[in-house]
């Protein structure tokens, strides 16, 4: 996929856009440390999943949502997979450039981040994988904490 524009959204983050009009979000503080909110920590989901969402899906109980599911695993598994050259990277960019915000938490952030892809501390199996996702998914769908932080 070859990004051609990349605009900043309402959140600071940033959005790419490819030839094909795929739209892709990117915030990298909220991936290693900033959480939104400006340090409230109010929400505590682990990803924003809103009803409006799933509702695009077709609701809960459709194809498109368990499709959804499963890139979500797979993407999980190819993250885990991977998960060396991307602690690696982080940790050079830290080694760079640590006066970035997204590095506001330090070195801690590496041992975060380590934890969050690896959550068991090595690479997950397609069944350990797959209950892990759906448990992210049923803390993150319509979760209270977003919708408030929404509202505020």
């Amino acid at each position: 996929m070859c990004y051609v524009m990349q605009v900043k959204d309402r959140h600071n983050g940033n959005i790419m856009i490819d030839i094909e009009g795929h739209i892709m979000h990117i915030d990298f503080g909220f991936l290693l440390s900033n959480a939104p909110g400006k340090g409230i920590k109010f929400e505590q989901a682990p990803f924003k999943l809103t009803g409006e969402m799933v509702e695009v899906l077709g609701g809960i109980n459709s194809k498109r949502f368990r499709e959804y599911r499963e890139h979500m695993r797979l993407g999980f598994m190819a993250i885990q997979e991977h998960a060396d050259k991307v602690v690696k990277l982080v940790e050079m960019m830290f080694m760079g450039q640590n006066d970035l915000p997204c590095f506001v938490l330090g070195e801690d952030l590496i041992g975060n981040l380590k934890r969050r892809v690896l959550p068991l501390g090595r690479l997950m199996n397609e069944i350990e994988c797959s209950k892990y996702i759906d448990n992210l998914v049923e803390s993150s769908y319509d979760n209270w904490r977003t919708r408030a932080y929404d509202k505020f």
